[in-house]
């Protein structure tokens, strides 16, 4: 009672010094009324205790159930990082090797997986097809096994050859739960029960069961002709490893709290699971853009170190490992249909500490360097322009040319329409934060005039001035 007590005076004391709640309710709902989120539960985690906890509008259209901090939600490919702490805990005990084939643990595989590696699949480095669903003449099967998944997916031509190149990939995921059962001698969803959700008494949480009636569950809604709609994934997968887990705001609370200590792993193999992965050619595996560990993506936030990952149901985890906050989102609008839980993370976490403010909140500030801000205005008309720039690193001069012709494109039809380039604010990068595999010594924020709208770049740049990084969206 007594170590309870002086928790919860932790936690108390946190939120009157940072987080401020009103401030976040007026935030919410008005991103929900903007992009049509039915429901949002909403959790701020620091140093272990959960300072921020709140549940908006409707779980169930059809029922008008209002959501609740215990409603359970379908976290989609959030689930990759339960499935990697499993791998790793196996690791630990030595019934895992990382860099073993996964021939190791799963029989029949074809003869070109010969070289996958647990390893790969965790770092979506494998070149394994990308997409885990059977289906048949274009239509997914409704009950889809262990066996009937396992045949589907091992008929396809690898991507790439193992560690040369990064795809995120469903069906990698899906194997290492099959890497799981082999190892620990367990079903999959029955090793997250006993050794995940009721170690950490994450009361809460399980996995996606289509026969099983779960006590507040929340449907998953989608925009579909331009309204709200049920999200149509029916599919009853046997070993969901890679977007099975459902949970809530509170256990999710637990599950990451666990990370700041060794109950669930120990620190070297959670700073494994938070260093990005490499390929052959000593570079960052990107996958969309960000650098991949075990499970989490990887990146940085305002000059902050971040790991984080998305799941296409409309959630979010946002971590500042450094910092020791976190921030989850769970949604029931899917992300495609314009959720977008990884800005609402972002924009609760400027709400709890006023350094991770995002940019698109600030006020334009004098320029201390001119100079770079007239470097950087002249990277975008010459990339409009069709034109190379030195002021490029020469792994971002790469990552654009590999673009898809169409996408590069509009890049540049974008960059030919910028009127102007007005200074924000910049950061200091914290050490590890890097980009396209170089280390970020500034972030840059800047607010645009183009084609009469107005856009937000980022400008990610390394100790020799050069743009590792940019990035840009509209408001």
């Amino acid at each position: 009672m007594r170590f309870c007590s002086v928790m919860a005076v932790l936690a108390m004391a946190a939120l009157a010094q940072g987080t401020r709640p009103e401030s976040i309710d007026a935030y919410i709902a008005r991103e929900m009324q903007a992009r049509r989120i039915p429901g949002v539960a909403v959790a701020v985690v620091e140093r272990g205790a959960v300072t921020f906890k709140k549940a908006y509008g409707v779980a169930n259209l059809e029922t008008d159930t209002p959501v609740r901090t215990n409603s359970v939600f379908q976290l989609a490919s959030l689930t990759k990082q339960f499935t990697a702490a499993a791998v790793m805990m196996l690791v630990e005990e030595g019934k895992v090797k990382l860099d073993a084939p996964i021939s190791s643990y799963i029989e029949n595989t074809p003869a070109s997986w010969s070289s996958v590696t647990v390893r790969n699949l965790l770092t979506h480095t494998g070149g394994i097809t990308p997409g885990a669903i059977v289906r048949v003449d274009g239509t997914p099967l409704i009950d889809i096994t262990a066996a009937r998944a396992l045949d589907f997916v091992s008929k396809p031509s690898l991507m790439f050859r193992p560690g040369e190149g990064a795809f995120y990939s469903d069906t990698g995921y899906f194997l290492l739960g099959l890497v799981i059962q082999k190892a620990s001698g367990h079903a999959y969803r029955d090793f997250m029960q006993t050794r995940i959700f009721d170690a950490l008494r994450m009361t809460d949480s399980t996995m996606l069961d289509k026969w099983k009636v779960v006590r507040n569950s929340v449907p998953v809604y989608t925009i579909h002709d331009g309204r709200i709609s049920h999200w149509r994934r029916d599919w009853q997968y046997e070993v969901n490893a890679f977007a099975g887990v459902c949970s809530t705001v509170e256990d999710l609370a637990r599950w990451i709290a666990a990370f700041r200590g060794e109950s669930l792993l120990k620190k070297t193999s959670i700073e494994q699971m938070w260093t990005p992965a490499r390929l052959s050619n000593g570079q960052d595996a990107l996958v969309t853009g960000d650098a991949y560990g075990f499970g989490w993506m990887l990146s940085g936030y305002r000059g902050h170190r971040v790991v984080q990952h998305a799941g296409a149901s409309g959630t979010f985890l946002l971590h500042f490992p450094d910092d020791d906050l976190s921030v989850i989102v769970l949604t029931n609008l899917d992300g495609p249909s314009g959720s977008r839980p990884a800005s609402l993370a972002r924009g609760i976490a400027g709400y709890t500490r006023d350094e991770f403010r995002p940019p698109e909140t600030l006020e334009p500030r004098p320029d201390p360097a001119p100079e770079t801000t007239r470097m950087l205005r002249d990277l975008l008309s010459d990339l409009g322009g069709g034109k190379e720039s030195s002021i490029l690193t020469v792994e971002h001069q790469a990552f654009f040319k590999r673009l898809p012709p169409e996408e590069r494109s509009d890049v540049t039809d974008l960059f030919q329409s910028v009127r102007s380039l007005t200074f924000i604010a910049a950061d200091v990068s914290s050490p590890g934060v890097r980009r396209l595999s170089q280390p970020v010594s500034r972030i840059c924020y800047y607010r645009g005039e183009v084609a009469g709208k107005t856009f937000y770049f980022t400008f990610w740049l390394t100790a020799e001035g050069k743009v590792a990084y940019l990035n840009f969206y509209p408001v």
